[in-house]
């Protein structure tokens, strides 16, 4: 599996910068590794490629044994795994990042974000990348960002489901935050005010 992994990441990071996805499979019958990666929003193929050797550098040294693995980094994400997992949500929760800094009216901003969050989910899953961002004002002051991301691998319906399931993530552990990211590896949401 190690001669196929090493393969398959440099497979995927000649492939991916040009577009921001690629995947693959090397290897033949249950000697097969499959992989994907994915870099987010308006990243040039040269900061993809960057992200990408970082990404795979740190999982080659994190997890030098494992049959699959996910990391997220600032801008990309790079899988791998011994079962063909391509059009499949991976529907576990692998990270949240959030601001400790909450919002002066968290009620109302978590109502609004959420309402925001939904409608990005929308144009997120039926775009060519699979990808949205967009900002709104809440207040006077603050203006809020988000992002939603989805791997080019999985079905309009299914880019919606995951990315809802983020949402869903929100309120147990980001109420009122400034801030939050949610990844897994088949999709991410993140907002943040500015």
């Amino acid at each position: 599996m190690r001669t196929n992994l090493k393969e398959l990441m440099n497979y995927l990071m000649k492939d991916t910068p040009p577009t921001g996805f690629g995947l693959g499979s090397k290897g033949q019958g249950q000697d097969t590794t499959h992989g994907l990666a994915l870099c987010v929003g308006d990243i040039s193929p040269i900061n993809c490629m960057s992200c990408l050797t970082n990404a795979t550098n740190e999982i080659r040294s994190l997890c030098p044994y494992s049959k699959g693995a996910v990391i997220w980094r600032s801008f990309c994400l790079l899988k791998y795994s011994d079962e063909n997992f391509f059009g499949q949500i991976d529907k576990q929760i692998h990270s949240k990042v959030i601001d400790k800094e909450n919002v002066s009216d968290p009620v109302s901003f978590s109502q609004t974000t959420n309402s925001f969050l939904m409608q990005l989910v929308n144009n997120a899953s039926v775009a060519p990348k699979m990808q949205a961002k967009s900002s709104m004002r809440f207040g006077e002051s603050k203006v809020v960002g988000s992002i939603a991301v989805c791997t080019r691998d999985l079905s309009s319906v299914d880019c919606a489901q995951c990315l809802r399931k983020s949402i869903e993530e929100l309120p147990k552990c980001c109420a009122g935050k400034r801030a939050a990211s949610v990844y897994s590896a088949s999709c991410v949401m993140a907002y943040g005010t500015y």
